[in-house]
Order: C-alpha cells, then structure tokens, then sequence
C-alpha cells in the first residue's frame, strides 16, 4: 500500500437478496396491520450490503420472529433489491401490491432495480402517488431533498455515519489533495498530476452514475453544487460514468494511472476486509485537506470515526452539513431509510428501519442496537451514531430522523 493511501491514527439479502419473516418487535411495539405486508427496499448502492446484514440479523432472531400477537401467515417478508440486481428476485404479492421481479437488464414480465439513492426515492415517490404499496422503504446515501423532489411526507431514518472523498490508484497522485485541488480538478483547472503535487501525468475524471446519492453529495458537499459533467476540453476529457464505489470500469478501461473518483469511506473499509465483495481493483483513499477518512487501526481498517481515543478524527456528527452547515472537515454524512408516512405500509417499513421521536417512543432494532445491527453497521465500515437527545432524537435512540422542507 502506498504512502498516500491511508493514515494509522494510533491504537440486508444474502448473495443478493435476503427474506425477513418478521413481526412486531421486542424493542418496538408498533402495532401490526394484521396482514402479511411484502416489503420491498430498494435505492442506495452504498448501503445496500449493511442493509442485508440487518435484514439477516432480523431473520435470524427468533424472539423478535415469533411474537405471540401476529399469527404465522401474517408475518411480514422483506426484499432488499439491490441497485445493480443482477439475478432475478421477486417480491411477492401482498394485500397493495402484486408480485413484481426485479432484474438487471429486465427480461421479459420483469422490472429493473432502481440504481441509486435518487432512483429508489424517486420509485418510492412514484409508488406513494400510484398508491400501488409496491416499494416501501428507500435506501438513501443522501439527504433529504427539496419538497416537490421529494414528498413531504418523507421521513428519513438516519442510522449511520459515512464520509466520501477521493480515491485513485495512480501512483502520480499525491498523497494528499486541498478541497481546492479537488474542485480544480472536477471543474478542469487542473488537467496533470503534477499541478496538484503528484507526478507527471494526465488526470482522467471519473463520477458515479446517474440517480447516485454519492455522486449528488459529492456535488454539494465536496464540489460546492458544481457538476463536472458540464465542463470539457482537449486537456481535460469529459467525465467517465461508473458504478459508484468501483474501481472496476476504471480497471477495464487501463486508466488506473489517471483517474479520480469520489468513494465511500465506509465502502472502501467493508471492501478492504471482506466484509463486502471487493470491488475496489486498487483505489486508494487519498488524504482531503490533510486528513483521510479511513485508517488503521492494530492492523484493522476502519473510517476515521471520531471517538474519545481518535478525538482528532475527522468523521463526526458534528461534521454533517445537516447538523453544521460550516463543518470542520468536508464529506461526512448520514446514511438513510426513508419511508413515507402516507403509505400503505408505513406501519410495518417504520417498524424495522425508525423511531417514534418522542420521549419513550418505540424504537426498531436498527436504531436501538438490537438483533445485532450495531455490530452489522460497524463491520460493513460505517460509523455508529451516538444515543445524544435532541430535536432529531427525542427518544434516546442511535438513530435521527430528518424530513424534506
């Protein structure tokens, strides 16, 4: 590993898609519908694999699966679609939806998976105003958006930290990079390595696919709203599409000298410990601002999560634009579910992924550590949220709950 990868700070569907048989739970005492509800959870590419574990933690709690109030055939099942589903799965039919199969590209009679954190807003939006209950929850790597965007009725889990930076695996990249330079380079300023302290060598930009909530966060967040996708010339190639959090394109296309590209902190970790598919074909987080925002840790790697033995580092809450809009270090954010209230389902989806934010209010597994989704959230790299009450936690929960204004 290079010099510039990465610095040492001291000291849910199973192979595609995962069931959850599950019913009104232990922690959580939302009141079931009384019908079998077929959840699908669909959107988010970057949180897509923390949320099969969760699913399969759910699975696998049989207290929480055979409560006493539902009977048997009323339990719900969930779907996590992924983003690229590239076997079929299906989503049976409940008392809202018919049966739908999922498939990337779609056959005949199928449907293809929403790829993104604004594709699998968009789908539950779509399906809320069909009133059809199709998609049900919406993972999210960004925040909420305008409403008109977005639905009013809304309501984003965060459950999570992640940051997004910039990774390459050219060894004519420096070791670090100014957010300046890095705005330099996504707006064409800056065309050679050696402009921004590397080597001497052409830069090749690379961005995330459309409908991706990496790639609109790291337009508001790292780029200050810019979209590089607007800019071009003979020294600076337009912007090369891919799969957020890969190097795989990047790979196939021999630009491993060349190309920038914006990553989750929390998906390089879970890709670098084989805690997800290893998709990383030798990206390597650079520092920002002379910080990065995974490390290691007794050999062990992990995002930079701020902490009473890393009081330095620079993944915290309180660097989240949603809760401080002049943040100390750029990049950091929540991941989400995001459901609406309005739905079909509501009662169910909120049950496994939210909170009721009131004082005691209920609380799903997810956001109050239970079924084993804290130790699910840190193994797939992200950081885990205090139980800190405020306007956004009345219910002393490791989860926030923000809405579209």
């Amino acid at each position: 590993m290079s010099s510039r990868s990465i610095k040492r700070y001291g000291r849910i569907v199973v192979g595609g898609a995962s069931v959850l048989a599950v019913v009104a739970l232990g922690a959580c005492d939302y009141s079931p519908d009384g019908d079998q509800d077929a959840l699908a959870i669909v959107g988010s590419d970057t949180t897509q694999d923390v949320m099969n574990a969760v699913v399969g933690n759910y699975n696998a709690a049989t207290s929480y699966n055979d409560d006493p109030n539902v009977a048997g055939d009323d339990r719900d099942i969930l779907r996590n679609v992924l983003s690229v589903q590239s076997s079929p799965l299906n989503v049976p039919a409940d008392e809202h939806c018919g049966s739908i199969t999922y498939h990337t590209p779609p056959s005949g009679g199928e449907v293809a998976s929403p790829n993104g954190s604004g594709a699998g807003r968009d789908a539950l939006k779509a399906s809320v105003n069909a009133g059809d209950g199709c998609i049900d929850i919406a993972r999210s790597s960004g925040a909420p958006r305008a409403i008109g965007t977005d639905l009013a009725s809304f309501e984003y889990y965060a459950f999570a930290l992640d940051a997004v930076g910039w990774s390459s695996a050219s060894t004519l990249a420096p070791a670090n990079l100014t957010l300046a330079q890095v705005q330099g380079i996504y707006n064409c300023t800056f065309t050679n390595w050696n402009q921004v302290g590397g080597g001497n060598g052409a830069i090749q930009r690379y961005w995330p696919q459309a409908g991706s909530g990496t790639r609109s966060f790291a337009q508001s967040d790292l780029l200050n709203g810019f979209d590089p996708t607007t800019v071009s010339s003979g020294s600076c190639p337009a912007v090369i599409l891919t799969q957020e959090n890969s190097g795989e394109l990047i790979d196939t296309n021999n630009h491993e000298q060349t190309a920038i590209v914006p990553y989750s902190g929390a998906n390089w970790v879970a890709q670098a410990r084989g805690s997800a598919p290893d998709q990383r074909h030798g990206q390597e987080v650079g520092d920002l601002n002379g910080a990065n925002i995974v490390r290691t840790d007794d050999g062990q790697f992990e995002l930079a999560a701020q902490d009473s033995e890393f009081p330095t580092a620079p993944v915290a809450e309180s660097n989240v634009k949603l809760v401080d809009s002049t943040p100390d270090y750029p990049g950091v954010r929540f991941v989400f579910n995001v459901v609406d209230n309005t739905s079909a389902s509501y009662t169910s989806a909120k049950r496994y992924v939210g909170f009721d934010n009131a004082d005691g209010g209920a609380t799903s597994p997810l956001c109050s550590g239970g079924a084993g989704t804290a130790a699910s959230i840190e193994s797939l790299g992200f950081g885990r949220l205090t139980q800190t009450v405020n306007s956004h936690n009345l219910a002393n929960s490791f989860c926030r709950l923000y809405v579209p204004v």
